[in-house]
C-alpha cells in the first residue's frame, strides 16, 4: 500500500520543485512534516510484525547526476526530517539501501507501462537490511512504478516492505485495479 499526504496539486508542484531544484531547503521542513503524516498513517494501517520493529525509511534513489547537478538529495533529506519527527513515536531510521544501478529515460511524459519497462532493473541494493521493515518514501507518486521496482529489489533481497509513503500524488483518472497501474498506486490521502 502507499499513503501520501496530499494531491500533486499546483502548489505543491510548485513547493516540491523549488525544494527540488532550487535549492529552497527552507521547505525541507514542510516537506518533511507532510512525509512523516504519510509514514505515520501507512504505520497506523499495517503492522510492522516482522523483525525487531524497528522502521527503516528507503528513499527512492535519485540519480547520481541529478544530486551532483542539485547539490543534493531532496528525497533523502525529507526521509531524515521525518524520521526526526516520528522517532518520539517509533523505533526509525533512514538507510539509502537502494542505488541506480543503470541510468534511465527521463521518466516526464511516459505512460505507466514505459515507466515500468524503463525502470525495470534500474535500482540495486546498497546497502543490505538486516532487521525490522521497511517503508519506501519519496516525495511522489504518479504512476507507483519507482516504487514497485524498488520493492521488487528489496524482496528479492529478502527485506520486508511495509509499503511506501509520499508527500504527494497524482490524481489518478484511471480506476486503480486498471493493468498499468503497479501494487504502490493507491494513494489514501491524510488530509
Amino acid at each position: 500500500m502507499t499513503v501520501t499526504s496530499s494531491a500533486y496539486d499546483p502548489i505543491l508542484r510548485g513547493v516540491i520543485n523549488a525544494h527540488k531544484e532550487r535549492q529552497a531547503l527552507t521547505l525541507t521542513s514542510f516537506l518533511a512534516a507532510r512525509l512523516a503524516l504519510s509514514v505515520h498513517a501507512l504505520l497506523m494501517s499495517e503492522t510492522p510484525g516482522a523483525g525487531d520493529g524497528r522502521i527503516i525509511l528507503v528513499p527512492i534513489p535519485s540519480a547520481s547526476r541529478a544530486v551532483r547537478r542539485r547539490g543534493f538529495d531532496a528525497t533523502a533529506s525529507i526521509a531524515r526530517g521525518a524520521a526526526r519527527r516520528l522517532r518520539v513515536r517509533y523505533p526509525m531510521t533512514v538507510r539509502p539501501a537502494l542505488t541506480q544501478g543503470r541510468r534511465v529515460a527521463d521518466q516526464a511524459g511516459l505512460r505507466a507501462a514505459a515507466r515500468q519497462e524503463n525502470l525495470f532493473g534500474a535500482f540495486r541494493l546498497r546497502i543490505p537490511i538486516t532487521t525490522g521493515v521497511a517503508v519506501l518514501v519519496d516525495d511522489l507518486v504518479t504512476t507507483g512504478s519507482s516504487l514497485a521496482e524498488a520493492a521488487r529489489v528489496l524482496r528479492a533481497a529478502r527485506i520486508t516492505v511495509l509499503g511506501a509513503a509520499t508527500v504527494a500524488a497524482t490524481v489518478r483518472l484511471r480506476p486503480p485495479n486498471s493493468p498499468e497501474i503497479g501494487d504502490f498506486s493507491r494513494a489514501m490521502f491524510t488530509d
